[in-house]
């Protein structure tokens, strides 16, 4: 049996468990797949490309033992660009290009499982691929998301002058695991960097109560907040010690908590606006919702539209020469892939 007879049948294997949802016509198996859209509903698609050596470790023996995270975070990580829009979560299609060491029932086991693990947990289904030899592992799963005709998108251009700034759920706990993998707080927070929430609950109750602005935070807070102000032409006020911080990671150094939650990236939390007189809402999964500054106006000093957020630790300005909690100004940039 080759290397692709196997992936096709372990994958036919693991989604026989799993019923096809009515509204796919054709899932798997032809060369393209078939789905029936529901009257005036729009459709709402990503993709997303996680590489080895980039993404996760480019040591085999950790790529052999996180076989199932893997799988897991390459759907999670688009359905959380799906729940950024305020959109329900589909389907999704995967591009595998896989080494021949990994071409193995054991591996491919596995990283099904978590790929189907994470589909059902979201309510997404694989309706088609393909699959090509690779010296290294690398992932594209593009997902595709409902949203009703009744039902507004929620871009990252909307945010007003007055807005409160939120984020969901804690950051900084992916970054630190990811650095600090073997000390007592990275061995803790280690879920949170394999096995990443989606806010899908979350950013569809937004969408029905006037989010202005939404992102997710996938490159670090401060950057991924520059988007939202450029493409609002905005500014904001951030409060540092208003960032929420995870039992794990409140034990750790003031100043490398926060470059872990400004910079760090991979938390795949949603940052979004909302006017001052409507409070977040509560969602299903009871997603903890944090404010943590506030949404203002570009002074006439500032020349170029959208500056990134302004920071305030302890009701003062964080700046180059008073770069206080930070001995010095750190570089905030968030990762970029071609940056240098």
């Amino acid at each position: 049996m080759n290397e692709f007879e196997l992936i096709k049948r372990i994958f036919s294997q693991v989604q026989a468990r799993y019923r096809l949802p009515d509204d796919v016509e054709k899932g798997i198996g032809d060369d393209a797949s078939v789905m029936a859209l529901p009257a005036g509903a729009r459709l709402v698609s990503c993709i997303d490309t996680l590489v080895q050596g980039r993404h996760f470790s480019a040591d085999w023996d950790e790529i052999n033992k996180l076989a199932f995270q893997i799988g897991y975070k390459a759907v999670a990580v688009n359905v959380s660009d799906i729940a950024a829009m305020g959109a329900t979560p589909h389907s999704i299609l995967l591009a595998l290009a896989l080494p021949e060491r990994l071409a193995t029932e054991t591996w491919l086991t596995n990283f099904a499982k978590g790929l189907f693990h994470a589909c059902q947990l979201f309510d997404v289904t694989l309706i088609g691929g393909d699959t090509t030899r690779s010296e290294n592992l690398v992932l594209s799963v593009s997902a595709q998301g409902l949203l009703a005709a009744s039902t507004p998108a929620v871009y990252r251009s909307g945010a007003q002058v007055g807005d409160k700034v939120y984020v969901s759920g804690t950051l900084g706990d992916a970054a630190y695991a990811l650095q600090h993998p073997n000390s007592s707080q990275g061995l803790e927070l280690a879920h949170r960097l394999h096995m990443p929430t989606p806010r899908i609950t979350l950013g569809a109750a937004l969408t029905q109560i006037g989010a202005t602005a939404m992102i997710d935070i996938s490159d670090g807070l401060y950057q991924d907040l520059g988007h939202i102000c450029e493409q609002s032409a905005v500014g904001m006020r951030i409060d540092l010690e208003q960032l929420p911080t995870s039992q794990p990671l409140a034990s750790v150094d003031l100043s490398e908590r926060l470059l872990c939650q400004l910079a760090g990236g991979d938390d795949y939390e949603l940052a979004f606006t909302l006017p001052a007189n409507i409070e977040p809402p509560i969602d299903s999964s009871n997603t903890p919702v944090t404010c943590i500054g506030e949404v203002i106006a570009l002074s006439e000093a500032d020349t170029v539209k959208g500056l990134p957020p302004k920071l305030f630790y302890q009701g003062q300005p964080v700046t180059p020469t008073h770069p206080n909690p930070f001995a010095t100004w750190p570089t905030l940039t968030g990762y970029q892939h071609f940056a240098g």
